[in-house]
């Protein structure tokens, strides 16, 4: 079981441009810059009722060089069972500039700053930078983690309320 990044419409790199650490070595260091082209008539400045990239899109092309980041290292050839990618946390995100559709290509630079290999979990941390330009976008830490079948299969997730289930029902102000 391979991870793969989402496809269109929710695929935000259009290309490696810089790569530098060494491969499949399951250990921390290595790093890319991976370039987004931001198309200026993109479904979602349409759809987000602004002329501004969602916050769920910039965040997805902020993450989306983890998972490549990941194979890069060899996480998914140290197991031989099949393991699933999964974010637990984006931490630390501060955003300085919107995206405009006249904005021209997002860079996010990612670093993989920790690697745990434990009972067949795999834990991986970067630090994020996207750009447009010299102009800094957004900054984050992010965890990611390989999990067996088994171990996503035990977990509960988060108690859901009766009030939360009743908000599912309501119709939209919009």
């Amino acid at each position: 079981q391979m991870p793969r990044l989402p496809g269109p419409p929710y695929h935000f790199i259009t290309r490696v441009s810089a790569i530098s650490g060494e491969p499949l070595n399951m250990r921390p260091g290595a790093e890319g810059t991976f370039e987004y082209d931001v198309p200026p008539d993109a479904w979602y400045f349409d759809e987000s009722g602004t002329r501004s990239m969602p916050f769920c899109v910039l965040l997805e092309a902020a993450l989306q060089p983890c998972g490549w980041l990941s194979v890069y290292v060899g996480c998914p050839l140290a197991t031989s069972e099949d393991v699933y990618f999964r974010n637990l946390d984006g931490s630390k995100m501060s955003i300085a500039l919107e995206i405009r559709p006249d904005s021209g290509t997002l860079r996010t630079h990612a670093k993989v700053i920790s690697v745990t290999h434990v009972s067949g979990i795999m834990i991986l941390s970067y630090r994020i930078e996207c750009s447009l330009g010299e102009r800094l976008v957004c900054k984050l830490d992010a965890t990611f983690g390989y999990f067996p079948k088994e171990a996503l299969a035990a977990q509960a997730g988060l108690a859901t309320t009766d009030e939360q289930r009743g908000r599912l029902t309501i119709e939209s102000p919009l």
